[in-house]
């Protein structure tokens, strides 16, 4: 896992091992036959959810908007676990199955999602939520990306990869052939989904992680840390802390005029970090940011230092994939975030500008993006829905902006 350093190392597409926090935290471990995040090999993952219970799924989200969780049966690389959660995962991506919306249960153009067939569904999958302290390879969740009709994902494993090898707190990804209750397969992205091991597995120390929820308007609502349950979810650390320091975080920007913010924000968040954080998202072009439409970010609270660090997260429309969008009213509902905005139009743009240089040096010195990307089109599998046609054609028009990178 990458981490912020004063120097940059470019390290291999095969993220690292899972961490001895991520192997030893679990009452119960399933090891499985393969490491799910070794892209030198196939995966295959299999769910199973009983008619009942798909039809629970779907009810919740059309008439209540819920993400309900339901159980299944889900076969990792031939490795079987038995009751699993899973539940529907992301928000412009599902918002065409809305029962409100147009083209209610049709594959629109932010994927080809449809309850008509499950395969084609963003899920998360929680290996403890109806089983304690159960993991699979010392993680508890994994994200199964949303995809567009002959679509790779390249877009966003390859964001993810830039991230971690310019020394970036970064997730780990692979590619599976998936499919649901024997649906035609799909070729699919799989993330670590953030939950307490990966909070430990980041290596960032002691501190506190959140996730920034798609309603997030990141203000100051009053001290009352129940104000805020639908802004953040808090990852680890829960016994011990609470939303506290991110209430005392938005109450000083609230307060702060430009000279104070200017004087005081190293004594909140770690000012390099952050620049870091804004010039990756401009130059990948993903604008579904901390401040886009989706609100897409993680915080990471040192307890020690007593500072923040922003961490990226959601990478699916970055490298030219949001471009259709046409904008973020296209989602109806709002965008922005107070503390990027600010820091952009601050004297700080010279350290973002000092960041955005030697990212994007080492991105694209010696074409490293390209090569990077041309390593992973050679694992991506192809699958009942995506077709060699399909694979050549996704390819190539990722490669057309990674070229252009600047």
């Amino acid at each position: 896992m990458g981490a912020v350093l004063g120097s940059i190392r470019i390290d291999p597409i095969v993220f690292t091992q899972e961490s001895p926090e991520q192997t030893t935290n679990s009452r119960f471990n399933i090891i499985g036959t393969a490491d799910l995040f070794d892209l030198t090999i196939p995966h295959n993952i299999a769910v199973v959810i009983s008619p009942g219970s798909y039809q629970t799924m779907i009810n919740d989200y059309q008439q209540q908007g819920l993400k309900t969780w339901v159980p299944a049966d889900i076969t990792i690389d031939g490795t079987l676990i038995e009751n699993i959660g899973v539940r529907l995962k992301g928000n412009s991506t599902l918002r065409q199955l809305g029962r409100s919306s147009r083209g209610w249960g049709r594959p629109g153009r932010m994927s080809n999602a449809t309850f008509d067939d499950p395969s084609t569904l963003p899920f998360a999958v929680s290996f403890d939520e109806f089983e304690s302290e159960l993991a699979y390879q010392g993680r508890e969740e994994l994200a199964i990306r949303p995809a567009k009709a002959g679509g790779t994902n390249i877009n966003e494993a390859l964001t993810l990869q830039l991230i971690n090898d310019s020394g970036q707190i970064s997730q780990d990804y692979t590619w599976v052939e998936f499919s649901v209750n024997g649906y035609p397969s799909a070729t699919r992205l799989v993330i670590e989904n953030p939950d307490k091991r990966y909070a430990e597995a980041i290596g960032m120390g002691s501190g506190v992680l959140y996730k920034s929820r798609s309603d997030n308007r990141f203000r100051y609502l009053g001290d009352a840390p129940m104000n805020y349950e639908t802004d953040f979810d808090q990852i680890n650390a829960k016994a011990t802390q609470d939303l506290t320091p991110i209430i005392n975080l938005l109450k000083w920007l609230s307060d702060a005029d430009a000279e104070t913010f200017e004087k005081e924000l190293a004594d909140w968040v770690d000012i390099e970090s952050f620049a870091r954080y804004v010039a990756t998202q401009d130059i990948l072009q993903n604008f579904d940011d901390m401040s886009g439409p989706g609100h897409n970010f993680l915080l990471w609270y040192d307890l020690a230092d007593e500072k923040f660090t922003v961490i990226s997260w959601d990478m699916n429309l970055a490298l030219g994939a949001g471009n259709f969008i046409g904008g973020f009213g296209g989602f109806g509902y709002g965008s922005g975030n107070a503390l990027k905005e600010r820091f952009v139009r601050s004297n700080f743009r010279t350290d973002i500008a000092f960041a955005r240089e030697e990212l994007l040096s080492l991105w694209t010195d010696e074409n490293h993006a390209v090569r990077s990307m041309d390593r992973l089109a050679d694992v991506i599998p192809l699958s009942d829905t995506l077709s060699e046609e399909q694979f050549v054609r996704d390819i190539a028009l990722t490669r057309r902006t990674v070229q252009f990178l600047r």
